[in-house]
């Protein structure tokens, strides 16, 4: 688990990376101006489950330290998740995903249309300032069922879906969070370069335990801002949102916002008052990113 980086070391990193840039600048020359060639980048292809987006921002954030040539997936809907989605072996895989409860959402079937060739993969869980768990050893479970071999591992710190200030993630990734990312990212790139491509450890139970109870918040529904449009039902993860009547299920819903967040009416919104002050109480301490390679 990496350290927080002081303000200091933040400053001094900073300085680092920059005489680092120029020493690499100089060294990639030859006489007379000329440049050495550099090597081709590697195809990131990046695969995020995110009903409110967090995740998919933090995972954008981190695939740019791989790569400039990236590609993105978002399997967040029912109908994205029927379309089979093949990675080649010298892609580099990312799966990203939140952490509900300290486990992956209880959705069948997430990331299992992926199809990799033994294809290098990072997982990455973003949580709300409070942990991952054992979202790793899960993505890592999937992923090595469907032919990726999980390499690295990342925590990211996004804002909590129950808060509403800076105590509970907000202004996450910040600073700090991308200078890790940029630490994390060199050190998967370095195991590549070194054709390394091996199976991590990584703890934690790698099943949904199905069974659980998470915290959530309840739902509002407000007829009058309603106009029908059937965007809620359309991007349902789970399908739990009837396109006719617009009625919920709530046997198979997974309370993640999206019908909330994807609502331009305020017809759809959750009440999260409840649980914000107990949220921001609890986790008001910052917590630092993390990673494993």
């Amino acid at each position: 688990m990496s350290k927080e980086i002081t303000r200091r070391g933040f400053i001094k990193g900073a300085a680092a990376l920059a005489a680092g840039t120029a020493l690499a600048s100089l060294a990639g020359c030859t006489k007379a101006g000329e440049k050495t060639q550099e090597k081709p980048q590697r195809h990131v292809k990046v695969a995020t489950f995110s009903p409110t987006e967090g995740t998919k921002n933090a995972a954008a954030m981190l695939a740019a330290k791989f790569s400039d040539d990236l590609e993105f997936v978002d399997i967040t809907t029912l109908d994205s998740r029927t379309q089979e989605v093949t990675f080649a072996a010298d892609d580099l895989a990312i799966f990203a995903a939140p952490s509900y409860g300290g486990q992956l959402p209880m959705v069948e079937g997430l990331f299992t249309n992926l199809k990799g060739n033994n294809t290098p993969c990072v997982v990455v869980c973003a949580f709300g300032n409070r942990a991952a768990e054992n979202v790793y050893a899960q993505l890592a479970k999937i992923a090595s069922s469907q032919g990726f071999v999980v390499i690295g591992a990342m925590g990211l710190v996004t804002p909590h879906v129950f808060s509403s200030n800076a105590k509970a993630g907000h202004s996450r990734p910040n600073v700090e969070d991308n200078l890790k990312m940029i630490e994390f990212a060199a050190k998967v790139k370095e195991k590549l370069d070194a054709g390394k491509i091996e199976s991590i450890s990584l703890e934690g139970s790698p099943d949904v335990d199905w069974a659980k109870e998470i915290s959530v918040a309840p739902k509002q529904f407000t007829p009058e801002n309603c106009t029908q449009c059937g965007e809620c039902a359309k991007n349902c993860p789970v399908g739990a949102i009837d396109p006719q009547t617009l009625a919920v299920n709530e046997e198979i819903c997974i309370h993640c916002q999206r019908c909330s967040f994807v609502c331009q009416f305020n017809g759809r919104s959750y009440d999260t008052s409840a649980k914000r002050e107990f949220i921001e109480g609890k986790l008001s301490v910052k917590k630092p990113v993390e990673y494993f390679v």
